[in-house]
């Protein structure tokens, strides 16, 4: 008997960086003759220069001390200008996942902000912590550490993956600090987990990934996260080693924090949904209408979670919406935080 199992996430001193779309990581685990591969989807990939020459603005990368941890944080635009807008990644991923719409976003003369969170992409693990709670949870003291850190009183919270339900969590615990909260293809807002996800959650996993993971087989599990293949760039198995990889051990932890074997932690769950009606600004959900990793579905539920959300869906889209239908991804976004910073000013 063999089942292939594939586990989603979501893509130090000024440098300049290419510009990367998505990555994905890849482990292997076989045990007790049953071959399982489970799989650490992670978004990066990279790009020419010229794919985005049109925008003058330069990718700033420094290395900032967030709740004692090294944290990497990629800028682009005017920090003293419009409005920050903060992007999240999903588990597994990194800074990066953002780039194709730093740029864009930059342009319209807003601060664009994308970090490595705490386990992943080049920032120090954070050790033994409630990732989502509900007691003391660490990912929103974390995010609001992170504006602190950089001077921004509020921002704009957009999450993919994971990093939607990180997004979510920072909003309602600090909706003060929220101009505007974007979930794209976010995790947590449905009710179900896929069994893949649960069983990552059993005893021995990291450590049986380390044995037997063959990150190889990322080219594979990268296709589940796009509508059409032939939009993955060559040079995204490259970032797969550096980044993808290493991370899982992490994931394991964070996906611990609100899931076991039988499913989602139920009084986790409902501690957040609880505190929904905290955070009353604007709301967009963004979903690529073919997404294999989190179905669309997925969508309906979070406008149950957050009834005033305004729902976009992508057609020809897989699960990385800001990097396969980057346009359509932008044409949501951008008039979005235009009314979303209208309303604040009226």
């Amino acid at each position: 008997m063999r089942a292939g199992m594939f586990l989603l996430a979501d893509r130090g001193r000024a440098r300049v960086h290419r510009h990367p779309l998505v990555y994905v990581g890849v482990f292997a685990l076989r045990a007790g003759g049953i071959g399982r591969a489970i799989a650490l989807l992670s978004e990066r990939a990279e790009v020419v220069e010229e794919h985005r020459a049109q925008y003058m603005y330069v990718i700033r990368s420094q290395m900032l001390n967030v709740m004692g941890l090294r944290t990497r944080v990629l800028e682009e635009g005017d920090a003293g200008g419009g409005d920050a807008v903060v992007m999240i990644h999903g588990v597994g991923g990194w800074a990066e996942n953002w780039r194709e719409v730093m740029s864009p976003i930059a342009h319209t003369g807003r601060h664009a902000i994308a970090f490595d969170l705490p386990g992943f992409g080049e920032t120090d693990p954070p050790g033994d912590v409630a990732h989502f709670g509900p007691r003391d949870p660490f990912y929103p003291r974390f995010v609001g550490a992170l504006l602190d850190e950089l001077g921004i009183r509020w921002a704009h919270l957009i999450g993919n993956s994971m990093g939607g339900a990180v997004a979510y969590t920072a909003a309602v615990s600090q909706p003060e600090r929220t101009r505007s909260l974007a979930l794209v293809a976010g995790g947590g807002v449905g009710t179900d987990v896929a069994f893949f996800l649960r069983l990552c959650t059993l005893p021995g996993v990291t450590t049986l990934s380390r044995v037997f993971g063959r990150p190889e087989q990322a080219r594979d599990v990268l296709r589940t996260c796009f509508y059409d293949a032939r939009r993955i760039p060559v040079s995204l198995y490259d970032e797969a080693e550096r980044y993808g990889f290493p991370s899982f051990g992490e994931f394991v932890r964070a996906l611990r924090s609100g899931v076991t074997i039988f499913g989602v932690r139920q009084s986790v769950r409902e501690h957040w949904v609880a505190l929904a009606s905290r955070y009353a600004g604007p709301v967009i959900v963004i979903w690529g209408r073919e997404d294999r990793v989190l179905p669309v579905e997925h969508a309906a539920e979070a406008e149950n979670v957050m009834p005033r959300a305004r729902v976009e869906l992508i057609d020809a889209c897989g699960h990385l919406p800001q990097v396969e239908r980057t346009d359509a991804f932008l044409a949501a976004l951008l008039p979005f935080l235009d009314r979303a910073e209208a309303a604040a000013a009226a």
